[in-house]
């Protein structure tokens, strides 16, 4: 099907160039050829008119201001359930320290959550141990970001592995490769994300398989745009008592008129002549319900990435009691399956010294679902008595230095008797029961 549609194209681009007559744009073909498509709203939906919608930045900035605030490290699995952070982990200090000799682990972390959320698949360049770009030896010295614009081909090679290949970047600067370079897979990292084409090798972008949503959204901030370009009027009609000579004569009129009244001459007074009278067709923007379907629009696409509007300043059914609430949902049902994703890629690809499946990647949500100051306090008060939390745990949350005596790591409970403030209660109250009571001997009953 591939080849057959490329000759598809090709016999078309060979007839168009035979007959240059004008194309209609509205037919759906004519931006297919370019590698996009022409919706039903009448707008072509692609990678960068959609990124410039106000509401795909809101998401992306929630989405990535998140994701690279959270802490990352590789773990160790022990028994019943322990684990062990190993900070000093090479992977670890990938994703915390430094991925390479040039980006920061927050530029990493919050681009690979964007292109996996926008693209559906984002591409790392794995640079081998020794490789001055490397920042520590080990089996993946270091991770270089390729944008997925860039991705040119995927293929199987001969050796049943795939191939990708990529062109140089738009941006080029000066020394830099201008042209293609093909990784190996195991040279590459790559995360996917649902959906996947056809051939399970790549993510289909979401401005793919929600074409009609965007298209809706960049449709009505279009009307807007052009509305406001026209002097913030909705046109009208004009009367011409007589005719004009030719249809020239009538698209200059026009072409005059209309540039008389928009872009700086929007405010200037125009002259009406050869008895022309002109009546405005009075469409206010409040009966058109232009700001309610802006708000549906923008609300469809956060819908796409479960983003809780309220965190793009969309307030109108956000409330102090559902605020909270929604804010552990944008953890739940938006940032987590999208750390999944990372989490188990990185598990897949770059701990290669996991053959006996003890190590994990793990991103930590602690500080994202930490409530209030009282309502932290609370609970650690609860698990405390119930005695799966010991001081030093709690320090630990709080980013506090552990206490250093033994007591720091006691999972009894404070208030016990057999603890030691537990103890030391119980002996102040037995003490002052037995001064208020008097024994036989004192009453000189001992008999």
């Amino acid at each position: 099907m591939g080849l057959l549609s490329g000759l598809g194209s090709a016999f078309r681009a060979v007839a168009n160039a035979v007959d240059p007559g004008q194309r209609d744009m509205s037919d759906p073909q004519y931006w297919a050829d370019f590698g996009a498509a022409m919706t039903l709203a009448g707008v072509e939906v692609n990678d960068s008119n959609s990124s410039q919608l106000g509401a795909v930045q809101s998401v992306r900035h929630g989405l990535t201001s998140a994701m690279k605030s959270l802490p990352a490290s590789v773990y160790r699995r022990g028994a019943e359930g322990a684990r062990e952070a190993l900070p000093d982990h090479p992977v670890t200090r990938l994703f915390a320290a430094r991925p390479n000799e040039r980006q920061t682990p927050a530029e990493l972390i919050g681009e690979l959550a964007w292109w996996v959320s926008y693209y559906r698949n984002a591409y790392c360049a794995i640079i081998p141990p020794g490789d001055p770009r490397a920042s520590e030896y080990y089996a993946v010295g270091g991770l270089e970001l390729l944008h997925p614009r860039r991705l040119a081909l995927v293929e199987r090679g001969l050796d049943g592995r795939l191939y990708y290949t990529f062109n140089p970047p738009a941006t080029i600067v000066q020394g830099a490769q201008l042209k293609q370079i093909t990784y190996r897979e195991d040279e590459l990292w790559h995360i996917r994300s649902n959906p996947l084409r056809e051939d399970g090798l790549l993510g289909e972008p979401i401005f793919h398989t929600s074409r009609k949503v965007f298209a809706r959204a960049i449709a009505v901030h279009d009307y807007g745009d052009i509305w406001f370009a026209n002097n913030g009027q909705s046109g009208g009609t004009l009367e011409h008592p007589g005719t004009f000579k030719d249809k020239a004569d009538r698209q200059e009129f026009m072409d005059n008129w209309r540039s008389s009244g928009t872009g700086r001459n929007r405010h200037r007074d125009r002259l009406l002549t050869h008895g022309v009278k002109y009546t405005p067709i009075k469409v206010t923007n409040a009966e058109a319900q232009l700001l309610e379907t802006e708000d549906a629009a923008d609300t469809g696409i956060f819908g796409l990435w479960s983003y809780p509007p309220h965190r793009a300043s969309r307030l109108k059914r956000a409330t102090n009691n559902n605020i909270e609430q929604q804010s552990l949902e944008f953890v739940v049902g938006c940032l987590a399956p999208l750390a999944i994703e990372i989490e188990q890629a990185v598990e897949r690809d770059l701990l290669l010294d996991n053959e006996n499946g003890n190590l994990f990647f793990e991103f930590n949500f602690f500080g994202l679902l930490r409530g209030d100051l009282l309502n932290r306090y609370k609970a650690y008060l609860i698990g405390r008595q119930g005695e799966w939390l010991n001081a030093n745990d709690i320090l630990r949350f709080e980013n506090m230095s552990p206490r250093k005596d033994p007591g720091g790591n006691d999972y009894k409970n404070p208030l016990t008797k057999d603890s030691a403030g537990g103890a030391q209660g119980v002996d102040d109250k037995s003490g002052g029961q037995n001064d208020s009571s008097s024994s036989p001997n004192e009453d000189g009953n001992d008999d």
